[in-house]
């Protein structure tokens, strides 16, 4: 199962559609709609779904197809309208969970100038994981590795595998301390509205959506979502990118995990040597030098 977001804006007399803050490709006749959905596979390949349906009152269903796979499968679409804030009725959502699904993961978005020109720039000489920095937390959070929940009335603590993050949610109603430094999983304060939790987030270093390298600037904020279904086993999280330095329209990521109690973290192993001693065989070493100069 994935999960994403249409929204429909009317524009000089057309319909313009856009899934999870990047424009697609939409047509309509009648009650009849076509739109396809960019994302890449796990190997970096552009790829493509074409979904087909119909408009039914307020909702939408019909068919797809995914590229990778060739196979069809279905859709629908219900209306999705603000959200509601309801009493705290805090939930245990700790322990280890492991990705099921990362949604939609459109590629193209909504930029502004000067984002599309670093994503016209961008290398994958550029991707901080080749040298085992973090991606930072947009990326990682969609990363398939498990991650560790501990949970109190003060803080929510997150431990991810992969690079060995740590986020450290505060749940006391503080402030954003402005004083502390940037940082690639940035500085979060939460809050239960009714059993979801809402994580605030910003003083973020820059990095990138993704590995076609999307920017996300120091500026950005990310509001989580999360929400335990009824049966404990499944966690289901709502993140939207606000960067209007770099786009015109929130950037919405779904994820969602399954509990796995049997599994254990792991040593996250990175070392980076393998790839600068190939840069360094190809020639390339001092290219990939300067260019990091000029990206700090």
């Amino acid at each position: 199962e994935r999960l994403g977001v249409i929204s429909f804006e009317r524009r000089n007399g057309e319909i313009h559609a856009f899934v999870d803050g990047g424009p697609t490709d939409f047509e309509m006749e009648g009650n009849q709609l076509e739109f396809n959905v960019d994302y890449r596979n796990g190997g970096g390949r552009l790829l493509s779904r074409h979904f087909s349906g119909t408009i039914n009152g307020d909702s939408m269903s019909g068919t797809l197809v995914d590229e990778e796979l060739g196979t069809n499968g279905t859709w629908a679409a219900e209306p999705f309208g603000a959200q509601t804030t309801s009493p705290a009725a805090p939930v245990d959502i700790s322990g280890i969970w492991s990705r099921i699904s990362a949604g939609m993961e459109k590629v193209f978005l909504d930029y502004t100038d000067s984002a599309e020109a670093a994503v016209d720039d961008y290398t994958y000489l550029d991707d901080p994981g080749l040298r085992c920095v973090s991606p930072g937390l947009i990326r990682l959070s969609g990363w398939p590795y498990p991650m560790e929940i501990l949970q109190n009335e003060q803080q929510v603590t997150i431990l991810y595998e992969s690079f060995h993050e740590v986020r450290r949610i505060y749940m006391d109603g503080r402030d954003i301390l402005e004083s502390w430094p940037n940082s690639a999983m940035g500085y979060s304060t939460g809050h239960w509205e009714g059993n979801t939790l809402v994580i605030e987030t910003s003083l973020l270093k820059p990095s990138f959506v993704d590995q076609a390298g999307q920017p996300v600037s120091d500026r950005a904020a990310v509001v989580e979502r999360i929400v335990l279904s009824e049966d404990g086993q499944n966690l289901r999280s709502m993140l939207t990118l606000h960067d209007p330095d770099n786009y015109n329209r929130p950037v919405i990521r779904f994820r969602q995990w399954r509990k796995t109690p049997e599994r254990t973290m792991m040593e996250y192993d990175c070392d980076s040597y393998p790839f600068l001693r190939g840069l360094e065989l190809e020639g390339k070493l001092g290219d990939f030098l300067e260019r990091i100069r000029q990206l700090q």
